[in-house]
C-alpha cells in the first residue's frame, strides 16, 4: 500500500516537472519572439532610413543638376541640339521626383514591412505564453488527478470487500 503511495507521488513530482519544463520552454521561446520582433523593427527603421538617405541624395543631385544647367546656359555653353535650359530643367526634374518618390515610396514600405513581421512575432510570444500557461493548469490538473486517483486506490486495497459470503441463520 505505501509503495502505491510512493509510487503515484513519484509520478505526480515527474510530470510535474515536465510540465514545469515544457512551461520555462514556452516562455523563453516567447521572450526569444520579443527579442526578434524588437529587432525586426530597428532593421525596418534602418532600412527605412537608407532609403531616406537615397531620397535626399537624389534630390541634391536634382538640384546640382538644375545649378549646372543654369551655369552653362548663363555662360553661353548651352548645345544648341540639346534644347533649351527650361526644357532640361523640366526633364531633370522630371526624373528627379520619380526617384525621390521611390525611395520615399520605398522607405514607408519597409517599415510597414517589418512592423508587420514584428506584430506576427508578438502574436507568435503570445501564443507562446499561453501555451506556457496551459502546461501550468496541466500540471496542477494532473497533480490533483493523480492524487484522487491514488486515493481511490488506497480505498480499494484498505476497505474490505463486501463480495464475501454471509452466514445465513435458516
Amino acid at each position: 500500500m505505501w509503495f502505491m503511495i510512493a509510487m503515484a507521488v513519484v509520478s505526480a513530482v515527474a510530470a510535474a516537472k515536465k510540465s514545469q519544463a515544457q512551461a520555462a520552454q514556452y516562455k523563453a521561446q516567447a521572450q526569444a519572439l520579443d527579442v526578434q520582433a524588437q529587432w525586426t523593427r530597428f532593421e525596418g527603421r534602418q532600412k527605412a532610413l537608407e532609403y531616406k538617405k537615397r531620397a535626399s541624395e537624389e534630390l541634391e543631385k536634382t538640384l546640382l543638376y538644375q545649378a549646372r544647367i543654369n551655369a552653362q546656359a548663363g555662360a553661353g555653353l548651352m548645345d544648341p541640339f540639346s534644347g533649351n535650359p527650361m526644357g532640361l530643367k523640366i526633364q531633370a526634374l522630371d526624373v528627379g521626383s520619380t526617384n525621390y518618390g521611390m525611395a520615399k515610396t520605398n522607405a514607408h514600405i519597409v517599415r510597414a514591412q517589418a512592423a508587420a513581421q514584428a506584430e506576427m512575432q508578438i502574436n507568435l510570444a503570445g501564443q507562446a505564453r499561453m501555451a506556457a500557461k496551459s502546461a501550468k493548469q496541466s500540471m496542477l490538473l494532473g497533480g490533483a488527478a493523480a492524487a484522487g486517483q491514488t486515493y481511490y486506490q488506497y480505498q480499494q486495497v484498505s476497505t474490505p470487500s463486501s463480495t464475501g459470503t454471509t452466514s445465513g441463520t435458516g
